[in-house]
């Protein structure tokens, strides 16, 4: 049995037993776990989702949390667009997200960068990584509502780079392609899908010159009897959409290409069922600790035929920021 489907059969049972959970799916699909929240397994991560808030006490002494990145080079990240453009050229995708790993020294431990990071999900596994998300993979409701929130366009939050994302050619053109995915994957799950809500700007960064992105919210309803599937449901979506590309596996040959490496958790999911409803995020804006120590910032955006490498280098890079409550501290 796989590792993915031994997940999914996990998740269809405690579903089925309306059991609360927490759980984390790695973009490859390779390494899966689930915790019971009644159990309390000593390596469960902590999170604060918006149905599930922090309720532990910070420690004390708080540092606030700096980085200095050191930045792949202008030429490796061309290289690797250059890849991406040809899979584009030949037809192969559409749309396909390139990320990187970038080295980041930090001036605080990954749990006091937890305790302080400002996102609508918040996760720290312990020696693993640290994660604040603001983007939400999908929610199912009481009445099993299944929605979806993808993010794509990325800008800062003035009023002249919000016009200049609103009306970019090559921005307008990814969106429409990943919430067309997003769209045609809730339909192998759901009825009556639709898109509710198109390209509404979401703050992810609280601090003076923070960061926005453009969203949209696709929906549709699930049979009764959802919590019982709730693991084959999940496993039907991944990887997610927006930090993959379309259509999913030649966008996916492509990535493996041009990265060249393992995500690994990076851009995949976590997500909390309190018995009832579900919450699950995409793991982005996300530091992990490496087996030797060090520290790694993983970034990325979606690539497009109309992309310039040159302007999606300098996105990489701007995403390479702690969001905190009142001040986002960057690197230089």
């Amino acid at each position: 049995m796989s590792a993915i489907t031994s997940w999914a059969q996990r998740l269809n049972d405690l579903g089925r037993r309306s059991c609360p959970c927490f759980f984390l799916m790695d973009f490859e699909q390779e390494f899966p776990r689930v915790w019971e929240l009644a159990e309390r397994e000593w390596d469960m991560p902590r999170f604060s989702f918006p149905r599930h808030p922090e309720t532990g006490t910070p420690p004390i002494g708080l540092r606030a949390p700096k980085l200095l990145a050191d930045h792949i080079d202008a030429k490796t990240f061309e290289r690797a667009f250059s890849v991406v453009q040809a899979g584009l050229r030949r037809g192969d995708s559409f749309l396909t997200n390139l990320t990187f790993p970038v080295p980041v020294q930090l001036t605080t431990a990954l749990e006091e960068i937890y305790w302080q990071s400002d996102a609508k999900y918040r996760i720290l596994w312990e020696g693993h990584f640290v994660c604040f998300s603001p983007e939400t993979f999908i929610t199912i409701d009481k009445e099993g509502y299944i929605e979806s929130r993808p993010m794509k366009g990325t800008a800062l939050d003035t009023p002249a780079a919000r016009n200049a994302l609103l009306n970019s050619q090559k921005e307008i053109a990814e969106h429409a392609t990943i919430v067309d995915l997003i769209r045609n994957d809730l339909s192998q799950v759901a009825r009556k899908v639709r898109v509710t809500d198109y390209r509404y700007f979401h703050k992810i960064a609280t601090s003076r010159r923070g960061l926005v992105q453009t969203s949209s919210k696709i929906g549709g309803q699930l049979p009764e009897d959802w919590k019982s599937g709730l693991g084959d449901i999940l496993t039907k979506l991944l990887p997610a959409g927006s930090v993959s590309g379309a259509p999913k596996p030649a966008t996916l040959d492509i990535i493996r290409r041009a990265e060249g490496q393992k995500r690994g958790y990076y851009c995949g999911i976590g997500g909390y069922f309190d018995g009832e409803t579900v919450d699950t995020c995409v793991l982005i804006r996300f530091i992990e600790k490496t087996d030797s120590g060090d520290y790694l910032f993983r970034s990325g955006g979606g690539i497009t035929a109309r992309s310039d490498w040159e302007e999606e280098y300098k996105e990489l890079k701007a995403k390479v920021r702690i969001p905190l409550s009142g001040v986002t501290f960057t690197l230089h």
